[in-house]
């Protein structure tokens, strides 16, 4: 249950209401959290609206996203971005036995790319001090800077998303199945 007042849109400020619209139909049915943010619609504007751009851009390929989001969840055991991101990554080809063994060392089934992936992720999240020069240099070896910054601000989107769920009790979306259907990312 969630600590917050639950959203009455009709309460919302004209200008608010239309960018939580838009924000439902540009980002995905994600009414739990975009109704935490409306509170503070600079926040609810800035946060997911650099999402959507996210999502446009496209810099990172979304099977390489997944594996970032769902291992930072892991790493930092959100319940709320597991149950979200799991189906997601499974979507994009990554076995089960994959998915419940992404933090272990030796993860059959994931390329290179994916591991470094993964292995920047964990460390993004947990030691973000402990990403050595030679690991940086593997990560420049499958991605551009701007895509480095992309990744690296997505993994650290994470944590905050967890601090914020986890402290308002913000329940988990019931969304992935609608999603998946419709190819969104």
């Amino acid at each position: 249950m969630s600590r917050l007042t639950p959203l009455d849109p009709a309460k919302l400020d004209p200008a608010t209401a239309a960018l939580f619209n838009q924000l439902l139909q540009d980002y995905g049915p994600y009414a739990n959290m975009l109704s935490a943010f409306a509170p503070r619609p600079p926040a609810l504007k800035h946060f997911f609206s650099y999402l959507v751009q996210s999502r446009q851009d496209g810099l990172i390929s979304p099977r390489h996203l997944e594996i970032a989001l769902l291992t930072a969840s892991k790493a930092h055991a959100c319940h709320y971005c597991v149950t979200l991101h799991t189906p997601k990554l499974a979507a994009h080809g990554i076995s089960q036995e994959a998915i419940d063994r992404l933090l272990e060392p030796e993860l059959p089934g994931l390329d290179e790319k994916d591991l470094v992936v993964r292995d920047y992720a964990v460390l993004v999240t947990l030691t973000p001090a402990q990403v050595s020069d030679a690991f940086y240099q593997k990560l420049q070896s499958f991605f551009s800077e701007e895509q480095i910054v992309e990744l690296t601000i997505r993994i650290a989107l994470c944590s905050f998303f967890k601090r914020f769920n986890e402290a308002l009790e913000v329940p988990h979306e019931d969304v992935v199945a609608l999603e998946l259907g419709h190819g969104a990312a």
